[in-house]
This record gives structure tokens, sequence and C-alpha cells, in this order.
């Protein structure tokens, strides 16, 4: 059933109200209390970010956290109606907005977005491939669990606590994320950067992990040594064992 245009302007003066402050005339509408609608709201939103944050609201502190959650949502008018999308929009915000917060944090929109990944990745839709639990690990063709991230920081917001990461800290680090099926729980997955080339590989198509080692050897070119092969049978077995390689092929 569709709104009468009198009521969805009301509804719609009051929603610009909470975000904005500014009270347009709104029939019926008791000034003295129309104030506490507002505080409601922004705590909602408030709170929201911060559960979605809480290693960002700790880097921040909470006066630092409350200026910019208010910020944004007096200004930022939400495009997404899916409201658990909130905090990526309040992370872009913070990207496109307000680059100047990164001068005296420079790892914030890193952690904001380790952050988002968890959310994103245990909201995501199901990715279904076809697989079987059991083989062997030495020569049957190995899986890659579809519902998984690839990501690449600059700061250690993964490994380190924010306040203790320093310019020091700066290089090269990278993440897999990946969601199990059965559980839906996210793992993060610290990796070297030859893992990375090794899971992306394998995320081409499925493969043996003898073609693998073959295949990322070359595009190194360093030669298999017994070492290589014991650290990547390592990796593939651990990954197996946390479901970010799903199983083996069934053909």
């Amino acid at each position: 059933m569709f709104l009468l245009k009198k009521t969805h302007h009301s509804q719609s003066a009051l929603a610009n109200y909470c975000r904005t402050g500014i009270l347009e005339d709104i029939p019926g509408i008791k000034s003295e209390n129309i104030g506490h609608y507002r505080r409601l709201v922004f705590n909602i939103v408030n709170d929201m970010l911060q559960s979605a944050f809480p290693l960002s609201h700790k880097l921040l502190k909470n006066r630092k956290w409350q200026s910019l959650t208010h910020e944004f949502f007096s200004t930022h008018a939400c495009q997404s109606p899916q409201v658990w999308y909130m905090p990526k929009e309040f992370y872009q915000y913070l990207e496109q907005r307000r680059p100047e917060i990164l001068t005296d944090y420079p790892v914030l929109l890193e952690l904001l977005w380790f952050e988002w990944l968890e959310i994103e990745m245990f909201m995501m839709e199901d990715r279904e491939i076809d697989y079987s639990n059991s083989g062997n690990v030495d020569c049957d063709v190995l899986v890659l669990n579809p519902e998984l991230h690839f990501q690449h920081f600059e700061y250690p917001v993964h490994l380190k606590e924010a306040v203790k990461i320093t310019a020091a800290d700066k290089g090269a680090y990278f993440l897999c994320v990946h969601r199990v099926p059965e559980s839906g729980e996210v793992i993060f997955t610290d990796l070297s950067a030859g893992f990375v080339r090794l899971l992306e590989l394998l995320s081409d198509s499925p493969q043996t992990l003898p073609d693998l080692m073959t295949r990322l050897c070359t595009e190194l070119q360093i030669d298999q040594t017994t070492e290589i092969k014991n650290r990547c049978l390592d990796f593939i077995q651990t990954a197996i064992e946390s479901r970010l390689i799903i199983g083996f092929n069934k053909n």
C-alpha cells in the first residue's frame, strides 16, 4: 500500500531532522520532545558503527570517534537500504571526505577495511561448488573455497594492535579471508606473497599440489627443493583443516 503524500512528507521530514537537526514544520509534532528522537536514532547508528569497528573505536578513543560518527550521521545520506551496509559507507565517507584524519591516524583506513571485511564475508551470498571431502593431498586435484577474499595491506592491522603500529611497520602484508560453509565462521590467514600466488593459481582452476608447485616455481624462477615442497605441503594441509581449501575434485 502506498503512503499518502502528506504522510510520506511528514516521515521524510522527521527522518531528515533526525539526521541533520534541521526541523521543518511537521503537523502534530511536539517541539519540546522531538529532540529525543534524534538522540535515540544517533545512538543506534553510533552503536552499530562501534560494533562493526571495535578496533577502530579503540584506536580513536571515544571523543574523536563520537565526533566522526556524529559528522557522518549529520552530513551523509546513506545510499543502501540495507542497514548492515552502513559501516562500508562510513569507511567510504572517511576515505573521500576526511582524508586529513589519515595524517594523524595513518593506519585507520586499512584498519576500518580489515574490520569491514569480516562483515562483508559473513553477509556474502553463498557460492556453491562441487567437491569431495575425500582425497589424497599428494596427488588429487584440490578445490579452493570460493567464499574468500585476498587482501594486501601496507600496515599489519591484522597482526598488531593498532596503537602500537608505527611508520617502521610499513611494508607489504598479505591476508586471505574465507568463510567456513557449514558454520559461517570468518577466518583470517596471514600469508606470504608466495602462498598468495599459490592460492591465486588454485583459484584459476582446481589443480594438484605437484602442478601448483611446478607453476609457482616456474613463475618465481626458483628450484623445487625439498624444503619448498615440505613448506607447500604443510600449508596445503593447514588450509584444508581451516576449510580455505574446501576439498578435492569429484572427477
